[in-house]
């Protein structure tokens, strides 16, 4: 695992911290490995991901004691702040190295309730069973769009939440548009800090 440091996330006087990889390690890691892996966007805590925890610490009666999924998680910063709360949480992201650095938050922590592994939902046909999904900036590039709203659409046939928080970018509108038949609650959130306005859906289907 790559070295690291700990930032600082507040929310209600409580603090948690996530483990972030160090900057110049984490370039002379990709620069060494950029041939079979991508640009490593997991490595910083998004503006989205930001939101969506402010959300969830506001909202708690949405993951409240429930099975939490959570969908290229990134850091994991939402999973980290829903297992304050939830029953279960499991924090997936397809790179393997994301994942080691979500089960090191886990150990900064001292969280018992939440796991993390591996899981490629452009690959999947099924998830884990899961009362609430979180998705936070999973719609930043169009060519997965298509494939990422058949995913969303399969799993809104279950009796599922999801929350998916999004920064407003101009490209992504079609894709919020396609979603708009199952957005039950919108808010907007500032993240005064990047200076990023962002948007919290709650999603639900039909069932």
């Amino acid at each position: 695992m790559l070295p690291y440091t700990t930032l600082s996330f507040e929310l209600n006087e409580q603090q948690l911290l996530i483990a972030l990889p160090e900057q110049e390690a984490l370039k002379d890691w990709y620069e060494h490995n950029k041939a079979t892996h991508s640009f490593p966007f997991w490595a910083k805590v998004w503006p989205a991901a930001k939101a969506l925890s402010q959300f969830i610490n506001s909202n708690q009666e949405l993951v409240s004691e429930k099975i939490i999924l959570e969908i290229a998680g990134g850091l994991g910063l939402p999973s980290l702040v829903a297992a304050k709360f939830s029953k279960e949480v499991i924090c997936t992201d397809v790179i393997p190295e994301a994942v080691s650095f979500i089960n090191t938050s886990i150990q900064l922590n001292s969280l018992t309730n939440i796991t993390a592994k591996v899981y490629n939902w452009n690959e999947s046909e099924t998830s884990a069973d899961a009362d609430v999904f979180l998705m936070s900036d999973v719609n930043y590039n169009p060519d997965d769009f298509p494939q990422l709203l058949t995913f969303i659409q399969t799993q809104l046939q279950k009796p599922i939440t999801i929350l998916l928080s999004t920064p407003q970018r101009l490209m992504a509108k079609p894709f919020i548009e396609a979603l708009q038949p199952f957005i039950v609650q919108q808010q907007e959130l500032f993240i005064e800090e990047e200076e990023v306005m962002c948007s919290v859906f709650i999603l639900k289907g039909g069932f």
